[in-house]
């Protein structure tokens, strides 16, 4: 049976709130607990499946930073609590410095699967980014994903 849709929202958009969270203060086991053991994480490179590889994949993407702020901006989530299992929509901006001192900014949006564990907490099965903005904070980057990234 499908959940209540506001109850779902604030659900998942805790779990949200997590990943975000983590990002922002470099917690990246806090980051990693977000997903389900076989998750496939996918942000335009091909999909990453399994927390060791999103682990990897993650480290590497994050070390290319100096500082980096996650913010989820809206979505929803409509989840099956009896299958425990569920989808979901939220979009994202992220304010970012490289290494070498360059300011980004990021939209996008992330499509998210989910599934509710053992332990009864949700966690990311899926999580696939489409790009909407790449570049300087002035806006004046490209709308649409990074050269070399796929759609």
């Amino acid at each position: 049976m499908t959940g209540d849709a506001v109850f779902d929202d604030v659900v998942i958009g805790r779990l949200v709130h997590q990943y975000c969270d983590a990002v922002c203060s470099g917690d990246v086991d806090g980051w990693v607990s977000t997903w389900c053991d076989d998750g496939v994480w996918n942000i335009g490179r091909g999909p990453v499946q399994g927390r060791d590889a999103i682990r990897t994949a993650y480290e590497r993407a994050i070390g290319l930073f100096a500082s980096v702020n996650q913010i989820s901006l809206n979505g929803s989530a409509d989840l099956d609590h009896e299958e425990g299992t569920g989808t979901g929509r939220w979009y994202m901006a992220e304010y970012g410095r490289t290494n070498s001192g360059q300011n980004l900014f990021y939209l996008g949006t992330y499509d998210d699967a989910y599934a509710r564990g053992d332990d009864g907490q949700w966690r990311f099965a899926a999580r696939t980014l489409t790009w909407r903005y790449h570049g300087p904070p002035d806006l004046s980057g490209i709308f649409g994903p990074p050269p070399g990234y796929v759609t």
